[in-house]
């Protein structure tokens, strides 16, 4: 059997040598190729990021299995208040309807990870059980690694410093490889079952996210008059509209920015977000770029910060400009987890945005030149530039 399989997930999913290449091995010993046909998995992201990459790729309804692997991700950045969990079941759900809407025939497996030290070795984790109730409606797969390994090894194994090579990764290669036969020891019959596409489910939330809307850097070029900036390395090439001093000007009814993919590398600022009388300022640099590690990350802001008890509801309208922060400018200062305040602010900045994921009917997207008070500038269109690195992202 071969499978044309698509990936999203983060950088368990990345890492080489990891579980992926022993899991690739273990199913085609096992009789099932899985012929990985895109691999858009991205260290450090989350579902939303996930959601992101399937609406910007084309080729979904060509494909047979989809392999999705955020858990441990997503229950770092949202963790288990009830409006930031449910805003998260939005994304997840919004995955699995968008892909199933896309491909009928698709079949989808989501893989649960758990951190060293994480709520799975004493307490029921609620993004684990979200997954397994989503996963349960929509009749997909869901291999729960981190249940398995409890109930096979024990916690005394699973806890033991070991079994993790930091905080967020399985140690290699023994635990990677008994994380892939647990998973091929799922994904086996599973895969074996003849598969009979069922009518799409309704809604758990019918505020999911399936319906979302995003535009990538070569779409953002085109509607505001620029070409875009190309970084690249040996995994992966991207394309990101470079903001520099200006700003982004977007305003949207009935919906929500939701999230900015973005390009990390040394010469960005932070992100400065003006809606209404508010302005809020969002550190967009990782420690890995900082340090030297890598040259450029691809990194995913998400905006839960902006709405706080309104995130949940709908609004009839939203107005906000984004930009590149000044060390004079007054803010509400938002640090996520996987990122680091910034200690100076670049004299020559680059905002390089890869990619823009919102709800709702988008009426305005311009530039606002810097220095200019009028809406909408539209910049001078430059020659594209290409930024090479070795070091993968992860």
């Amino acid at each position: 059997m071969k499978l044309k399989t698509v990936i999203i997930g983060g950088s368990n999913t990345v890492m080489l040598p990891g579980y992926l290449p022993s899991l690739l091995s273990t199913m085609s010993r096992r009789g099932i190729d899985l012929d990985v046909v895109a691999d858009l998995a991205v260290g450090g992201t989350t579902s939303a990021f996930g959601l992101y990459q399937l609406k910007i790729y084309d080729q979904l309804a060509d494909c047979d299995l989809l392999l999705i692997e955020y858990a441990l991700n997503d229950a770092f950045v949202y963790g288990d208040e009830r409006r930031q969990f449910r805003h998260w079941a939005r994304f997840y759900e919004g995955i699995i309807r968008f892909a199933l809407e896309r491909n009928p025939n698709l079949r989808i497996a989501t893989l649960v990870f758990g951190a060293r030290n994480g709520s799975f070795l004493s307490a029921v984790p609620s993004i684990d059980a979200g997954i397994n109730y989503i996963s349960q409606w929509y009749g997909t797969i869901c291999v729960d690694v981190s249940r398995m390994l409890m109930q096979r090894l024990g916690r005394d194994v699973v806890g033991h410093p070991s079994f993790y090579s930091d905080q967020g990764h399985y140690a290699r290669p023994v635990a990677t490889t008994i994380v892939a036969n647990l998973i091929a020891d799922e994904l086996e019959p599973a895969l074996h079952r003849p598969h009979r596409p069922a009518t799409l489910q309704p809604p758990i939330d019918p505020e999911h996210f399936a319906n979302a809307k995003a535009l990538d850097g070569v779409q953002l070029g085109k509607r505001l008059g620029r070409r875009p900036v190309e970084y690249s390395n040996r995994r992966f090439s991207v394309s990101a509209l470079d903001l520099e001093k200006d700003r982004l000007r977007f305003e949207v009814d009935n919906g929500q920015l939701l999230a900015m993919a973005y390009v990390c590398e040394p010469r960005i600022p932070p992100l400065d977000i003006r809606m209404g009388q508010e302005m809020h300022r969002a550190a967009l640099l990782k420690g890995g770029v900082r340090d030297g590690t890598y040259k450029f990350l691809v990194s995913m802001l998400s905006f839960e910060f902006l709405y706080g008890v309104t995130l949940l509801q709908q609004q009839p309208s939203l107005a906000l400009t984004l930009g590149g922060g000044t060390s004079a400018a007054e803010h509400k200062l938002h640090v996520p987890k996987d990122s680091i305040k910034h200690d100076t602010f670049p004299a020559e900045p680059a905002l390089p945005i890869s990619g823009i994921l919102f709800t709702g009917n988008l009426k305005v997207c311009t530039i606002e030149k810097a220095g200019s008070e009028a809406n909408g500038t539209a910049a001078v269109a430059k020659p594209a530039v290409k930024i090479e690195a070795a070091a993968p992202s992860a």
